[in-house]
């Protein structure tokens, strides 16, 4: 597993930070009261600190020892965090009755082993969300180096599918003008005049990134993937 790291709360790149805190908040908004929760990949915590006082029991894990322990400091004694891998989850079955993995499958390399771990301790009236980057076809990341595989659009939903019987996917994208949309789509924006809009949110200007959105229904350019998933399917 490749480790990449991000502080949301003191990171300098402001579009990164508000990617992750529209992921946080679109699970926090899906938290049932008094789940049982296991976080998959606390980094050094900052979704561990929103999470914990909503939960009614709370598990993270780690793959990164010096992440665990700076995770630990964070969040404070009532956390338990562990070092463990997504790909071996050193759990029972039907554990959890809420598990969530934020930008963790795409460091995975075998991200169907994560997902087949998330399915097997999650119990049978349970709640997953996941979160990758959004690919259209499934391959490394050109831009960054710990992204082993980022999985496709069709193949990430088509491997939930295999598992879970309700599985519903949302996009976090930029909302754009049909104009911006065929400026990007054919390389046209510095021509076309539509630059300004993308290289203001590269620089987390707020004017920018107040165009970001997450919906069932993309309306611009798709920047991550989330999964919501339901319905325990046994194995066969």
């Amino acid at each position: 597993m490749a480790l990449e790291r991000i502080d949301v709360g003191s990171d300098e790149d402001r579009f990164q930070a508000k990617l992750h805190q529209m992921r946080y908040d679109f699970v926090l908004d899906r938290l049932p009261r008094g789940a049982n929760v296991l976080e998959i990949g606390t980094g050094e915590g900052v979704f561990t600190k929103q999470i914990l006082p909503k939960c009614g029991s709370y598990l993270g894990v780690e793959f990164d020892p010096a992440a665990c322990e700076t995770a630990r400091r964070h969040a404070g004694q009532a956390a338990e965090i562990i070092v463990a891998d997504a790909r071996d989850l050193p759990f029972g079955d039907n554990q959890f009755s809420f598990i969530v993995c934020l930008e963790v499958l795409e460091h995975l390399g075998d991200f169907q082993a994560g997902v087949r771990n998330i399915h097997r301790c999650l119990n049978v009236a349970g709640t997953t969300i996941a979160s990758v980057p959004y690919r259209r076809v499934g391959g490394k990341s050109e831009v960054y180096p710990y992204h082993i595989y980022e999985p496709g659009e069709a193949e990430l939903i088509s491997v939930f599918r295999q598992l879970f019987t309700d599985v519903e996917a949302y996009y976090l994208y930029f909302e754009e003008t049909p104009l911006m949309t065929f400026a990007r789509k054919t390389h046209l924006r510095r021509a076309l005049g539509v630059h300004r809009p993308y290289a203001d949110l590269t620089a987390g200007m707020p004017s920018a990134t107040a165009r970001l959105r997450i919906g069932r229904k993309s309306g611009g350019m798709n920047i991550s993937q989330l999964i919501v998933a339901r319905g325990k399917k046994p194995l066969a």
